[in-house]
């Protein structure tokens, strides 16, 4: 069995058109919830790739029919050993050898561009959140990757949000945030923000639950990011932040995001909420997200649900999301590998 594994161009509509294929086969049987995505949006993340990466996606293609497709990202600023790769085998060519075939493929891009850790992901069963498929743990596990950091998606419906919740903990909230004012913008951060928007941003790696992985902290400063800025518009991504500024210091404390897409006008993700540990304790990333969620219901009022993921054991931001409403959806597993 012989497969022909092709790069994507942005202008390559019929290896779009397959990858795509692939990519939504992978997700009617695993993840029929998660949110479709489109050839568009495809076409544009290939034509606009963010600061520091280096992408390179492929299809697989097997007497001409799409079976699976292999994406594999380079970081070029940091994390210069790692090599982070999503490999998805359409079900009804499962077990046929494809998945080695492309973890060969990867491997042999890693030994080109002096890689040492391979990294990937897949669907992970916990308990109470069954996955509907494991055949990637399976692989995975079979291939000689370590498991690490288990993540949970959980999905807010804003149809059923308890608004009588929302406002005590709000109340709550701003009792403890004394000292602080609230700052919201859509899209570019204003000017007097970017420098703490950056130092934020860096620091995420560092604070956030990271498991095992063996994942370097990214060196945000105000150039990077408004060249993050710049690809997000060009992808068609729209953005809501809220921070919370520190009035005695002018520093940015706190902030939290909000994206969406205008092909996907029922969906949103809840990006990263980060705070400064300096000024923990005053209730800021609930005081955040919170006000944040209501400019996004004022402002984007199509949208019906908000998705987002965190790592197993980050118990204090599960708590919150849980309080806002979330609930889970599904698990997925962090693999890693050295060579």
């Amino acid at each position: 069995m012989t497969l022909t594994i092709t790069r994507l161009t942005a202008d390559d509509s019929t290896s779009i058109e397959q990858w795509f294929h692939v990519t939504e086969q992978v997700r009617k049987h695993e993840v029929p919830h998660f949110p479709p995505m489109t050839p568009r949006s495809v076409r544009l993340m290939l034509a606009h790739e963010f600061p520091g990466r280096r992408n390179l996606w492929h299809v697989a293609l097997r007497d001409g029919e799409p079976v699976g497709r292999v994406d594999i990202n380079l970081p070029t600023e940091d994390n210069l050993k790692n090599l982070f790769f999503s490999l998805e085998v359409d079900p009804r060519f499962r077990r046929q050898g494809i998945g080695r075939q492309l973890l060969d493929f990867v491997r042999s891009v890693a030994a080109d561009n002096a890689r040492t850790v391979l990294m990937s992901h897949s669907t992970l069963s916990l308990p109470g959140l069954p996955a509907r498929d494991e055949a990637g743990s399976a692989f995975g596990a079979a291939m000689g990757f370590s498991s690490t950091l288990p993540e949970v998606q959980r999905r807010l419906e804003l149809a059923s949000v308890d608004e009588a919740v929302l406002a005590d903990l709000l109340v709550s909230a701003q009792a403890k945030a004394e000292g602080y004012r609230l700052v919201q913008w859509r899209d570019d951060t204003p000017d007097d923000l970017i420098e703490g928007m950056a130092y934020l941003d860096s620091r995420l790696v560092t604070d956030a639950p990271m498991g095992d992985l063996q994942v370097e902290p990214e060196l945000a400063d105000t150039a990077r990011m408004r060249r993050i800025e710049q690809v997000e518009r060009d992808r068609g991504r729209m953005t809501w932040r809220t921070g919370a500024v520190h009035e005695q210091t002018g520093q940015l404390a706190a902030f939290t995001a909000i994206t969406a897409y205008d092909e996907l006008p029922w969906h949103a993700w809840q990006q990263i909420t980060i705070v400064d540990p300096d000024h923990r304790g005053h209730r800021l990333g609930t005081l955040v997200k919170l006000e944040n969620l209501r400019l996004f219901r004022a402002e984007a009022p199509r949208v019906e649900v908000i998705d987002t993921f965190n790592a197993a054991e980050n118990s204090y931001m599960i708590a919150i999301n849980e309080q806002l409403g979330f609930r889970p959806m599904c698990a997925a597993q962090n693999w890693q590998r050295e060579l």
